[in-house]
């Protein structure tokens, strides 16, 4: 009954991390802005965009309720229409949404003054990461280049964060980028890596994304030089956020793999996982 719940709401908790994401992004950025003083005014307008991105979360389809035991047919005619006609304002507010989003983060875009480039290609990576992530909702496979680009953008924005604290190494061969893997998944550890692992740390460290192939299988890896774990690895799953669960149980549902954690050398951890080959 318990695994009959989760995989009804699996869909319901990928778009919560997503919107999620995209909210806690946004507003990190605008922080950094503030911090930095540069164009005063942009960082209230990014903070509303955050808002406006949680705002995804209302959007979100609404299951159709149970249909009643004893219906007449008249009466099941009349519910079919009524549900198709409330999926189609769900798929036209959809739709309005991040078109909207966009548009706004445009428009901040356009009215930063030429001596501001840094700050306009910041958002333009900003844009295009939370496209990325809205248009995962619709698709079951990206190609593995696709999600490494996704994942260059979103750690540039980090790395304007944490400047010269936090290094990045993608070591994926170009011959690998065609294998197509579910979106999304490599994010919620490379965002946990950052977090966990690199931010307590004073002089910083390195996250790796690795992708190799090993027994006829697509290996993916993130890995991080932070502060590391000083309990017992297991208990990681038990403590942790909504990311590193929801990407166990993707890989124990579509896959019925395991997410592996390991210690890193010379310090810090590792977590991997293998997939099918798709190509």
């Amino acid at each position: 009954m318990t695994m009959l719940l989760v995989e009804k709401k699996a869909p319901f908790l990928l778009q919560t991390l997503i919107a999620g994401l995209l909210a806690a992004s946004l507003l990190a950025f605008a922080f950094t802005v503030y911090q930095s003083g540069i164009a005063g005014r942009i960082a209230p307008l990014l903070a509303l965009a955050a808002v406006i991105i949680s705002a995804l979360l209302l959007l979100l389809p609404v299951a159709p309720a149970a249909p009643p035991d004893v219906q007449t047919p008249e009466t099941h005619v009349s519910q079919l229409r009524e549900q198709a006609l409330q999926a189609e304002l769900q798929a036209l507010k959809a739709q309005i949404q991040p078109h909207f989003l966009f548009n706004a983060l445009n428009r901040v875009n356009a009215s930063l003054p030429a001596e501001q480039e840094a700050a306009r290609e910041m958002i333009a990576r900003l844009a295009d990461t939370f496209r990325y992530a809205l248009d995962a909702t619709r698709t079951d496979l990206v190609p593995l280049g696709n999600e490494l680009s996704f994942l260059r953008d979103y750690l540039r924005i980090e790395q304007d964060r944490f400047a010269a604290r936090l290094q990045v190494h993608i070591e994926a061969p170009l011959s690998l980028h065609h294998y197509r893997i579910p979106p999304m998944l490599l994010q919620p550890l490379v965002e946990n890596a950052i977090k966990h692992g690199i931010g307590p740390c004073i002089d910083g460290g390195s996250v790796t994304i690795a992708c190799t192939l090993r027994d006829g299988k697509l290996r993916l890896s993130v890995s991080d030089t932070g502060a590391g774990f000083d309990g017992p690895l297991h208990q990681i799953m038990q403590s942790s956020g909504v990311g590193l669960r929801n990407t166990a149980l993707r890989l124990e549902k579509l896959y019925n793999e395991p997410l592996l954690i390991a210690r890193n050398a010379p310090g810090g951890l590792q977590f991997m996982f293998d997939i099918p080959i798709q190509p």
